[in-house]
Order: structure tokens, then C-alpha cells, then sequence
């Protein structure tokens, strides 16, 4: 897989910065104005990062539509086919295989997972995009994560926000 940034974005500017502090960090706050490439280019930092192998990379999309097309997005971009290593779960739909290194979903798929593993043993990363719509679900996992990281201390937890 050959992963690429796309020049015009910031956060391809910041890429290596940013690829610090998720490895050196349990948890990462990334902070930055909408279409600042937050969304499709933070799971190809952890890729890259070697992550996503023993665990899922799960990332957390507030909408359905946007889980999806989230998903095809950045499968479009490493030059994959979509539920392959980037797959994606939304209510009634999912495209994931047993190669899927990045799981896009609902906020609320991931809350329905917690009810069967508490700890998310699934996972190596969880990506919590868009906190900053603070929505209920979004205020739970952010809470819940906070109890799971106390007792999973190589789970990594990235957080993006619109400035």
C-alpha cells in the first residue's frame, strides 16, 4: 500500500509532527478548521504508523453518509477497494472484511460494540471525529474512553476537533 498526502492540505503539512505525538502519546487531541484534511488523513498517519495490525483503527463518524463516503474517500486515495483494508459499518450496512485495518462508522456503532466488549479489545486506535458537535453519544465514548484507556494502556485515542 502506498501512502500518499495530498499536498494542499494542513494537515499534510503537519504529518510527521503529528505521526510524533500518536506514537508518542496514548491520546492526541488534533485541532483544525474544516477541510483541513482531519478526517481522511489521520488514519493514513496511523497506517503508516504500523498501526491498524493488532487491532482495528476505528474511526468515528458523527453521520451515516458521512462514515461512507469517509470510508470510500480515503480507500480512493491509498488506491484500494473499499472494504478491503478501509471498510466501513453503518446501521443495517457494513463493507469489512477480516484484511480491514480501518473500520469508518457511527458513533453509535461503536457505542452498540461497547455493550459486547467493554474494554474494545478490537481495536488498537479509536478516532473520535468531530467532537466538537458534542452530541451525546460523542460526550458517552469520550467519558467511556477515559475508564477503557485507564485499563488499556496501548489503545490510543485521537480526538479531532474544528478550531
Amino acid at each position: 500500500m502506498d501512502v500518499t498526502y495530498p499536498e494542499n492540505l494542513p494537515v499534510s503539512a503537519a504529518k510527521d509532527e503529528i505521526a510524533e505525538a500518536i506514537r508518542d502519546n496514548q491520546v492526541v487531541i488534533v485541532a483544525g478548521e474544516t477541510g483541513s484534511g482531519k478526517t481522511t488523513q489521520l488514519p493514513k498517519i496511523c497506517l503508516e504508523l504500523g498501526l491498524g495490525v493488532n487491532g482495528l483503527i476505528g474511526h468515528t463518524q458523527p453521520r451515516r453518509i458521512a462514515a461512507r463516503t469517509v470510508a470510500e474517500r480515503i480507500a480512493d486515495e491509498l488506491g484500494e477497494d473499499l472494504g478491503g483494508t478501509i471498510g466501513y459499518q453503518v446501521r443495517f450496512t457494513a463493507q469489512v472484511a477480516d484484511s480491514t485495518r480501518v473500520k469508518v462508522m457511527t458513533d453509535g456503532i461503536l457505542l452498540s460494540e461497547l455493550s459486547r466488549d467493554k474494554l474494545l479489545r478490537d481495536y488498537e486506535v479509536i478516532i473520535i471525529d468531530e467532537a466538537h458537535e458534542r452530541s451525546l453519544n460523542i460526550d458517552f465514548l469520550l467519558g467511556y474512553l477515559k475508564e477503557v484507556m485507564g485499563k488499556r494502556p496501548e489503545l490510543k485515542v485521537i480526538i479531532t476537533s474544528a478550531t
